[in-house]
């Protein structure tokens, strides 16, 4: 085995094991393998609580600091909050199609209307997978035309709109389980993504998340389909670390949280 390196080249698998050891301020490489005296999260971590407020901030920061806008409005107030913000986020971004979620929450609240009143059409996900549309049809034998009506109509939406299962304030991250009318498809072809958080669904952790999760579905045939975790926009990089955003999902993300 050799493996160059800028200051020469390193023979042997134990030669270049000792460069490392002395990169890492080693003398020689370890004999054994270090003790791990605790497993899973560390305990001082683990034991910490924050309040309903602190998750909240916690959440804006981290999301703030990955290009995401948050928004915190009252629940009581989410009749109004959502449809304004949704129309708001269309304005700003010349958005004439949106698909949704069929999210009990979501479907409870004058969003279509308010955004059909814009001139904007609504596609909700729905479990059955039919549409009120017509979506266009690609020349026989196409891939595009063998999609589904739904799915065709949500690849030509240009936000998505979900209302989040769970949110981790530590780390700025949605959790949205797929299933039913809640197609991850929603979350991962329109350029833009706007997400709707309850306070009380707001966690710490990703343990604590992973957790309420088994908590919800505790037989494993219930499971969704997929779990989505997602944190800020979709960032891609390629070798030479060149960076670009919403190559793989949502270039612009939104989030509101109903305290």
């Amino acid at each position: 085995m050799n493996v160059n390196t800028h200051s020469g080249t390193v023979s042997g698998r134990d030669a270049f094991i000792a460069r490392l050891a002395q990169r890492l301020g080693r003398s020689s490489p370890l004999a054994s393998a270090p003790a791990r005296p605790f497993a899973g999260v560390p305990e001082a971590y683990a034991a910490r609580r924050t309040t309903v407020q602190e998750r909240i901030d916690q959440f804006g920061a981290n999301w703030s600091a990955l290009t995401g806008t948050v928004w915190t409005a009252r629940a009581a107030d989410a009749a109004d909050a959502v449809p304004a913000y949704a129309q708001r986020i269309c304005a700003e971004r010349g958005i004439d199609r949106v698909s949704r979620w069929d999210h009990p929450d979501l479907a409870a609240l004058p969003l279509d209307a308010a955004l059909a009143a814009d001139g904007v059409a609504v596609v909700p996900w729905r479990a059955d997978g039919a549409t009120d549309e017509d979506a266009p049809v690609g020349a026989d034998g196409s891939v595009w035309s063998g999609r589904s009506p739904l799915l065709r109509a949500t690849e030509r939406s240009r936000l998505g709109i979900v209302w989040a299962d769970y949110a981790i304030a530590g780390t700025g991250t949605l959790v949205l389980l797929a299933h039913g009318g809640r197609g991850r498809s929603v979350s991962l072809m329109p350029d833009t993504l706007f997400a709707v958080i309850r306070a009380d669904r707001l966690v710490t952790r990703m343990g604590e998340a992973f957790e309420a999760v088994r908590c919800d579905y505790p037989e494993a045939a219930a499971m969704p389909s997929s779990i989505n975790l997602i944190t800020g926009p979709s960032r891609s990089a390629d070798i030479e670390n060149d960076l670009t955003i919403g190559i793989h999902g949502p270039g612009k993300v939104y989030a509101l949280i109903l305290e």
